[in-house]
């Protein structure tokens, strides 16, 4: 901390001195590109963003409590907004509305006339304003959600122009990680919320983790890459529900190459009509006793085994237990009624 009124943070290795002041709630205008106002903003055009917050359900616990206490725990950080004694919201847009609100609510109360604030100098640069974003609601104890983290990644890269890298390192992230994010975001914002003349753009803010579980699969995003109608048909599965559960992408790379099931579903078929195909030809997909089999026989051709059969043919123990699990196994086979080929012998 600094002196009286003053406060002094570490953003990139600068120090930045940020003034405390408390600020005419009049003379403060939300943050536009902050990303949880601007996806709501987008979602709900026929509502002012006040309104669009106040409906959260986390805001309606932030009011209550602000209410309660009479005003504010912690200070909301602003910058000038390039006209004399008026700021523009860097972190806080949600306390700031719940203060406009509660000033119409007691508009005779002085608690509302004006909100404690933190004023940013007018010179920071807008990557530092990321940065500290990305510190409080990353790695701080405000998190943004999955699709408002995703939001502000694609937000440092596309507007800001910063590299994977850095925002790797502020997200406290992987490169790769990054990457699926901005990819995952931008792919939901240009292709699902505008397919079909705008049909699912409501239901974005609940649709993000399918996204996510698509570009996490390298063959889906190699299918995305070679069949031009992939995209838009996934957008659809999604909007219209036929998907069901986000975990249901990730039987989509084995669906897609069986070709029945692969048929069926890109026909119009239902995600688990689809999977049946693919537990068919593969019983490993949907049983543990399948994939323990596949295990063991991987196991059993491995070269990489040798000390094992090294010590079965040593160790009595190690020996018995190879002939208790044959025992055990022929006797499983007596009751599927599966008789072993003859070996010729």
């Amino acid at each position: 901390m600094g002196k009286r009124g003053h406060e002094t943070i570490k953003v990139s290795g600068k120090t930045i001195t940020l003034l405390h002041k408390d600020i005419p709630i009049g003379h403060v205008q939300l943050d536009d590109e902050n990303p949880r106002i601007r996806y709501r903003r987008m979602l709900h055009q026929n509502k002012s963003i006040d309104d669009v917050i106040l409906e959260m359900s986390e805001v309606k616990a932030l009011r209550r409590d602000i209410e309660k206490t009479g005003g504010l725990r912690e200070r909301i950080i602003v910058k000038p907004n390039g006209r004399p004694n008026r700021w523009k919201v860097v972190e806080g847009n949600c306390r700031t509305v719940c203060y406009r609100s509660l000033g119409k609510k007691y508009p005779k109360s002085p608690n509302w006339k004006k909100i404690p604030a933190r004023i940013l100098p007018d010179d920071t640069d807008p990557r530092d304003i990321a940065i500290l974003l990305t510190d409080y609601h990353v790695s701080g104890k405000i998190k943004w959600g999955a699709h408002e983290k995703a939001g502000q990644i694609h937000h440092m890269y596309m507007t800001l122009g910063m590299s994977l890298e850095d925002i790797a390192i502020h997200m406290r992230s992987s490169k790769s990680t990054i990457l699926r994010f901005k990819d995952a975001y931008q792919f939901m914002f240009d292709r699902f919320l505008k397919i079909d003349d705008c049909k699912y753009r409501s239901e974005g803010e609940n649709k993000w983790s399918y996204f996510d579980e698509l570009f996490k699969r390298r063959e889906l995003r190699d299918e995305l890459r070679q069949n031009p109608t992939f995209g838009d048909e996934f957008c659809r599965l999604v909007g219209d529900g036929r998907l069901g559960q986000p975990v249901n992408v990730r039987k989509l790379p084995k669906i897609l190459t069986h070709p029945d099931a692969r048929k069926l579903f890109l026909a119009g078929g239902d995600v688990d009509a689809a999977w049946k195909i693919v537990q068919a030809a593969e019983p490993e997909e949907g049983s543990e006793f399948f994939r323990l089999l596949q295990k063991l026989r991987e196991a059993c051709t491995s070269t990489a085994q040798l000390a094992e059969v090294l010590k079965i043919r040593t160790d009595k123990v190690a020996r018995q237990r190879v002939l208790d699990t044959y025992k055990a196994f022929v006797g499983f086979m007596s009751l599927a009624d599966v008789t072993p080929p003859k070996t010729g012998r």
